[in-house]
C-alpha cells in the first residue's frame, strides 16, 4: 500500500542525479517533494508553495546556497523555515559556515540515509510546534481584538459639560486590553470622577477592571463618598487575588464647585488654580486581596473659576526615555503645568508631551487620564 505523503520538502541542487536520489529516498519515507536546480527556481517555489523543510546544496551556479540562505532569513516568511545544507564541503568548516549563514543543520555527502531522514523529522517536528504556536497566537490576538471592542464599550472615552464644568477622559491600553479604568458621570447632585489602575496587564487585569466598574454602578445613590469607597473596598477585596492590587482615586464635585476625594494609593491628583500648579495631598491605602481594615481619609477643597484638576494612572509617570530616565510624578506635574499655560486642550497636549519625552521608546504601560476644567 502506497504511503500517504506528508510534510513537503524542497530539494535544491544543480546536479539532477542528486535531486532524483533525494526525491526517491524522501518519497519512500512518506514526504512530499519539490525540486529545483537553482536558487532562482527555488525562490519561485517557496513563494507559491507551502514548504516544511529546505534541503539546500552549497555549490550552485549564479547564487550559492549560503548566499540564498542569508537572503531567505531576511524575509519574515522564511525566518523559521528549517534549512539543511547537503554538501561535500569538509564537515567542520561546512558546519560552521552553515550555522553562520542561517542554516539549521549540515549533512555531508555522501550522506547516510538514516541520518538524513532523522534530521528532517527532527526539524519538521520543531516546525510543527512553531506553526501551532503561530496559529494559537493568531487566535489569541483575534480574541484580544474582540475583547478590546468590549472594553471600549465598558470604558468609553468621554467629553461633556456639566454645571459649567468640562470633563474629559482618555484611555489608552498598552496591550489590546488593559487594567486601567477611568470614568466620569453625573447625577442630580454632583459630578463623579473615578480613575483606577489594576496591577498587571492584559485579560486578567481587564477583567478586574470590569469588576471594579460593576461595583461602581451597583452603589446606592444615597451613599456619601466615604461609604462608596468602603463598599467598593469590601467587595473588591473579596474577588481579587492576593497578588493583585488596585490603586484608585474617587472624586466628586458638587454644584458649588466643592471638590471631595479619596486617593487610594494612586498618583496624587494635580490642580492648577489661581496661577499655581500643585499636587493634592492625602493618600489612603490601595485595594488588595486582603482585608486591610483601611481608614479612608476624605480630602476637601473649594475650587474656583478657571481651576483645572488632572488625574492619571502610573503608566504616564512611569514612561521612560531613551536614557532610561522615568518621567516621574514631578515630570507629570511639569507637563500638566506646561499644557495648561500653553492654552492647549489639556489631555491631548499631555499625551503628546509624554510621547515626545519617550522619543523612539513608546510607553510600556496602560495609560488613563481625566481632566476637569471649571
Amino acid at each position: 500500500m502506497e504511503k500517504e505523503l506528508g510534510h513537503s520538502i524542497l530539494i535544491v541542487d544543480d546536479v539532477p542525479e542528486n535531486v532524483e536520489l533525494l526525491k526517491y529516498l524522501l518519497n519512500s519515507e512518506g514526504f512530499r517533494t519539490f525540486t529545483a536546480f537553482s536558487a532562482e527556481e527555488a525562490r519561485l517555489i517557496l513563494v507559491n508553495t507551502p514548504i516544511d523543510t529546505l534541503l539546500l546544496d552549497v555549490n550552485m551556479p549564479v547564487q550559492d546556497g549560503f548566499s540564498f540562505c542569508r537572503e531567505l532569513r531576511l524575509m519574515d516568511k522564511f525566518k523559521l523555515l528549517p534549512i539543511l545544507f547537503i554538501t561535500s564541503i569538509d564537515r567542520d568548516a561546512g558546519f560552521e559556515e552553515a550555522m553562520k549563514n542561517g542554516g539549521d543543520d549540515f549533512i555531508n555527502k555522501p550522506f547516510n540515509k538514516r541520518e538524513l531522514v532523522a534530521k528532517i523529522h527532527s526539524v519538521v517536528r520543531i516546525k510543527d510546534l512553531q506553526d501551532e504556536l503561530s496559529r494559537e497566537k493568531a487566535k489569541y490576538e483575534k480574541e484580544l481584538a474582540t475583547a478590546r471592542k468590549v472594553q471600549d464599550q465598558l470604558i468609553p472615552e468621554k467629553k461633556f459639560i456639566w454645571n459649567g464644568i468640562k470633563a474629559q477622559t482618555l484611555f489608552h491600553p498598552f496591550f489590546q486590553i488593559g487594567g486601567d479604568f477611568v470614568d466620569c458621570w453625573v447625577d442630580s447632585k454632583q459630578l463623579h470622577i473615578v480613575i483606577a489602575d489594576c496591577s498587571g496587564h492584559g485579560p486578567s487585569a481587564a477583567l478586574i477592571g470590569a469588576m471594579f466598574k460593576m461595583q461602581l454602578f451597583n452603589l446606592d445613590p444615597t451613599m456619601n463618598l466615604k461609604e462608596r469607597v468602603a463598599h467598593i473596598r469590601k467587595n473588591m477585596e473579596i474577588v481579587i487575588p492576593e497578588d493583585y492590587s488596585i490603586t484608585f482615586c474617587y472624586a466628586m464635585i458638587d454644584h458649588d464647585n466643592l471638590l471631595t476625594f479619596i486617593n487610594g494609593g494612586h498618583p496624587a491628583p494635580l490642580l492648577h488654580m489661581n496661577g499655581v500648579t500643585r499636587a493634592l495631598e492625602g493618600r489612603s491605602p490601595m485595594i488588595m486581596g486582603i482585608d486591610l481594615q483601611a481608614k479612608d481619609d476624605v480630602q476637601t477643597l473649594q475650587l474656583t473659576k478657571g481651576a483645572k484638576v488632572f488625574l492619571y494612572t502610573d503608566g504616564a509617570s512611569e514612561a521612560m526615555n531613551s536614557k532610561s530616565v522615568f518621567l516621574g510624578e514631578e515630570g507629570m506635574l511639569s507637563l500638566f503645568h506646561e499644557s495648561v499655560i500653553s492654552g492647549e486642550d489639556v489631555l491631548p497636549a499631555i499625551q503628546q508631551r509624554i510621547l515626545n519625552f519617550c522619543g523612539e521608546t513608546p510607553p510600556n504601560d496602560d495609560m488613563a487620564m481625566v481632566c476637569i476644567q471649571l
